[in-house]
């Protein structure tokens, strides 16, 4: 026996204080009182009992075992289909009183089965992750899940490949709760296999300086490969080289050229078959210094003519690029501390893709971005909804509806069978079609109209030309959209240009996007006649190279633009920079001077301003700093905010002879530029500051040191981290000092490859402490792609800490009852609390009720007459016996009032006419000498019966006549 809650046993100090309150006082009623107190000693000590949680100890012959199967990729599919095959011979051996339970784990454990006495075992549909081995969250997960009355044991089907946490303190752990762990060796994959296991690099290097890159390759055995070696994704050296089992070294020699940071990536490619593809890659870092850079993107050489040498006769190293050309990397775009666009279109030229990283290279690693303006750019550009849009600090959308006409745009769809073609974005032409149609509506005013008309073979409205003032109920219809049959562009035609001629807007603007041909015959008239007689304009869309001439014709008739794309992905930035076009009010031409509102850097020493001739509209965000504004609307000229960790700045008119003729021949021209790029350098030194990644176990800790020029720790900074991984992704974290100048943070990277890490901050109380870096770190691929072989050391080790043994060709002892048994406790409370309340009723009879012989005998006589049974020997004596003094007593009393009342003759009767006794003599008693009653007169014949009652009313009568 045990107890749950022994504490509660301190009640049992109450019983004696209840027997002496219970105690016999009255000499003739002792038995029960003494009765009565037992009974509620004994209810009161089972109530103890079961508030202390009495439990029955006794041993169990029962078995549950977890079996953990490694579905890491080190294990081959014919290993886990053996692996399962084992598992399924084991649980035909199970008793009915065992269970058993499946946890398949690689990076993490999935309970797959949880335990039960079922001996099938289903397909294995858990899918943990697979690039690494963690054993002891396995076993951790398997100790969480043993019951606690039976004997445990675990069974560990794996290679012993552990690549995270420490099996051997999960086993250790499990040694100490009386849990065995068996173990089923896996073998690894087979086959040759090669593997890039070192790139060595230095850290810095200087521009133009000559270095080596080493390389190391692991062979399982004689091959040939191709190895080659790639800086910002593009290759730089490649050759055939002949491997050997086991480690080869390799030098490649450059020279580097441009500053910054530049990440080289080895790949090795076998020309026979390999086990592996995830670890013949590695990755390395290398920062090159030299001067800051800035770059310099823009489509046409006429919109930097002025532009560049003014940067580059103020001192600023610029490198130009066209708008195709920009980086899609984020460790070349990193290299330059500023990125400027001129008129830079994201309908032709900005992919996504591109924008995306322009966000991350300002957001995440504090780099500087300048965006000029010109009839390409901003809302005409196409950059509303666009990650350019959040990084600049201006809106596409001017807030002042009364400044834009009322328009109506018509978008024509083609919606045949064609349009479901994926296309490299990763959806449908159609889904970017209606995509564009959605935001293109989102830039429209409530006072504006729209429509949405599909074709295929005929062409239907699907959302009828009308006010945008419920655009989610639009929208939803434009999500309705669905593929068709062929396509008849002139049908379509014909339908807007019935429709249109009637509506009240005063623009009107249609959007025609198809990807294939038709019969041109009266299209192009059709259209023209229609721009002309009501001034309704048509831009067409192409999509792929097979479109037909005709549709450039039919946006020259219309007096709109063609496009003719093979990227479809610009298709939205098209929709909406076609919307602000029809609009005919976001650029503005007009000769202006712009009026200062704000102090900024970036007018230092400038104390005049040429006039301006024209510039794109916008609207300023909250929390935008407008230094320059339009006189009239007040329109942002130039407006700059922090955005993350770095800085942007808007500049809404160009820098040419279009609109800044005469800002180019002005003799501050170079200053003002100068002076914008350098505010979005940033401030802070990045030489305070040095970063770098340490692998701690399965721990990746960024550490930064914190030094001023003099060699002096700083301390009690503010430092931030943006941790960018390989697919742009931002970490933002806070590190914390553990030392004098040591800063630290665990990071936790999850893919492999690349990682850009910019460090910031400052003391509070300090603002000269301010400090930045931006550095690089490389995460190489899993330990699970190691060349080695099966760690049968690690599963010894892991049955000797907890008294197992290796099992592989014997599932019938998993099941075998040979561990120690464990002891089950039982509760007793419920059985306690239904006897004390059995006993409650037993008390209550004892305390409240009396009981007599003649009780006993009249229930007796009340069972006898409900069984209709008749006792010949009387049990407790007869009636004329008069048994007792009390039933003496009793008849005396009867005889006595029978023989007070009067017989209907006036005579006493006697106890021998009483109509309930018997007519025996011997039973009439002699009767009392007492004064005779008076005797009434007889009742008169025919009158009520002879009573008392009525002969005493009869007497009152005759008194009272």
């Amino acid at each position: 026996m045990s107890f749950s809650t022994p504490i509660a046993l301190v009640l049992l100090v109450v019983l004696p204080v209840l027997a002496w309150i219970g105690r016999p006082r009255l000499a003739y009623r002792r038995r029960r009182d003494l009765a009565s107190v037992l009974v509620r000693l004994i209810i009161v000590s089972c109530l103890i009992l079961a508030l202390a949680g009495l439990q029955r100890v006794q041993a169990a012959d029962r078995l549950a075992v977890v079996f953990l199967l490694d579905n890491s990729d080190s294990i081959s599919p014919a290993a886990r289909d053996q692996a399962q095959t084992y598992i399924r011979d084991a649980l035909s051996h199970m008793s009915p009183d065992d269970r058993a339970g499946v946890i398949v784990f690689g990076q993490n454990a999935l309970v797959e089965r949880p335990l039960s006495n079922a001996k099938d075992l289903a397909a294995i549909t858990s899918a943990p992750i697979s690039l690494n081995t963690n054993v002891a969250g396995a076993i951790r997960l398997a100790l969480a899940m043993f019951p606690g009355d039976a004997a445990k044991r675990v069974v560990l089907l794996s290679d012993g490949d552990e690549t995270r946490g420490s099996a051997l303190e999960a086993a250790q752990l499990a040694a100490a709760t009386n849990v065995q762990i068996d173990t089923v060796p896996l073998p690894q994959r087979s086959g040759q296999d090669m593997a890039v296991t070192n790139v060595r690099l230095p850290s810095k290097v200087n521009t133009g300086e000559q270095f080596d890159v080493g390389v190391t390759v692991q062979s399982g055995g004689d091959a040939s490969a191709t190895l080659t070696l790639l800086a910002g994704g593009a290759v730089v050296a490649q050759k055939v080289v002949q491997l050997k089992a086991g480690a080869n070294n390799f030098v490649f020699t450059l020279t580097v050229k441009n500053q910054g940071f530049d990440d080289f990536r080895v790949r090795v490619d076998p020309i026979t078959p390999d086990t592996f593809y995830q670890n013949n890659e590695l990755s390395g870092f290398t920062e090159v210094t030299g001067p800051p850079r800035v770059l310099l993107v823009s489509p046409k050489p006429e919109e930097t003519a002025a532009l560049l040498p003014a940067l580059q006769n103020s001192g600023v190293q610029v490198d130009i690029v066209a708008p195709g050309d920009l980086p899609t990397g984020l460790a070349a775009l990193a290299s330059y501390k500023s990125v400027i666009l001129a008129n830079v279109s994201a309908t032709t030229a900005l992919t996504m893709q591109r924008m995306k990283l322009l966000q991350t290279y300002v957001r995440d690693l504090g780099g500087g971005l300048v965006v000029i303006g010109g009839p390409d750019s901003y809302g005409v550009g196409g950059y509303f909804q666009t990650p350019l849009e959040e990084t600049l600090p201006v809106e596409m959308r001017i807030k002042d509806e009364k400044r834009i006409p009322k328009l109506t745009m018509v978008y024509v769809i083609d919606r045949s069978g064609s349009m479901e073609e994926v296309g490299p974005s990763g959806v449908t032409n159609l889904e970017l079609a209606k995509e564009a149609a959605r935001r293109s509506i989102a830039f429209l005013y409530p006072q504006d109209r729209a429509g949405v008309l599909s074709f295929d073979s005929n062409p239907e409205w699907l959302v009828p030309i009308q006010n945008v003032t419920n655009r989610d109920a639009m929208n939803n219809q434009i999500g309705s959209l669905r593929p068709g049959g062929g396509t008849d562009i002139f049908a379509a035609v014909k339908v807007f240009a019935e429709a249109l001629p009637a509506d009240p807007s005063t623009l009107k603007h249609v959007i025609l996007l198809t990807d294939g041909g038709a019969d041109p015959t009266g299209i192009v008239d059709m259209v023209a006649k229609l721009n002309k007689d009501y001034g309704v304009t048509v831009s067409t869309i192409g999509i792929g190279s097979g479109v037909p001439p005709f549709m450039a014709d039919i946006a020259k008739a219309g007096k709109g633009i063609y496009y003719n794309l093979v990227d479809l992905q610009t298709i939205p930035q098209i929709f909406t920079a076609e919307t602000v076009l029809a609009t005919r009010s976001y650029i503005v031409e007009s000769e202006f001077n712009a009026k200062q509102t704000a102090d900024t850097p970036m007018l230092t020493g400038i104390t005049a301003l040429p006039s301006l001739l024209g510039y794109v509209a916008t609207t300023a965000k909250d929390t935008a700093i407008v230094s320059l504004s339009v006189p009239g609307y007040d329109d942002p000229l130039l407006a700059s905010w922090q955005y993350g960790l770095g800085r942007a700045v808007a500049f809404t008119s160009d820098a040419t002879a279009r609109w800044a003729k005469n800002w180019t021949s002005w003799d501050q021209f170079g200053r003002f530029w100068s002076q914008v790029v350098h505010y979005t350098v940033g401030e802070g030194s990045g030489n305070k500051l040095e970063s770098h990644v340490e692998q701690r176990g399965d721990q990746s800790v960024l550490v930064v040191d914190a030094r001023d020029i003099n060699g002096a720790y700083l301390n009690s900074l503010n430092l931030q981290a943006s941790v960018v991984d390989p697919k742009l992704g931002a970490q933002a974290i806070a590190l914390q000092q553990v030392a004098p100048g040591r800063y630290e943070i665990p990071i936790d990277p999850h893919q492999e490859g690349s990682y850009f890490i910019r460090v910031g901050g400052s003391n509070p109380n300090d603002p000269a402490s301010a400090a930045a870096q931006t550095t690089g770190w490389v995460l190489s691929y899993s330990p699970e792609y190691r060349l080695h072989a099966t760690n049968f050391g690690l599963l010894d080790d892991l049955g000797r800490l907890t008294a197992g043994e290796t099992l592989v060709a014997h599932p019938e002892k998993v099941f075998a009852h040979d561990l120690s048994r464990e002891t089950a406790a039982t509760p007793v409370w419920p059985i306690l609390l239904l006897l004390a309340i059995l006993l409650l009723p037993l008390d209550i009879a004892l305390r409240r009720l009396s009981l007599t012989a003649d009780d006993l005998r009249r229930a007796e006589a009340w069972l006898r007459a409900r069984l209709g049974v008749r006792r010949l020997t009387p049990a407790f004596g007869t009636v004329g016996a008069a048994s007792s003094p009390r039933l003496s007593r009793l008849m005396d009393a009867k005889e006595r009032a029978a023989a007070a009342t009067p017989a209907s003759n006036g005579n006493v009767p006697t106890m021998a006419s009483a109509p309930d006794q018997p007519a025996s003599a011997s039973l009439t008693p002699e009767p009392p000498k007492e004064k005779p009653a008076p005797v009434l007169p007889a009742a008169k014949p025919g009158t009520t019966a002879n009573t008392l009652a009525s002969r005493l009313v009869a007497e009152r009568k005759k008194r009272g006549g």
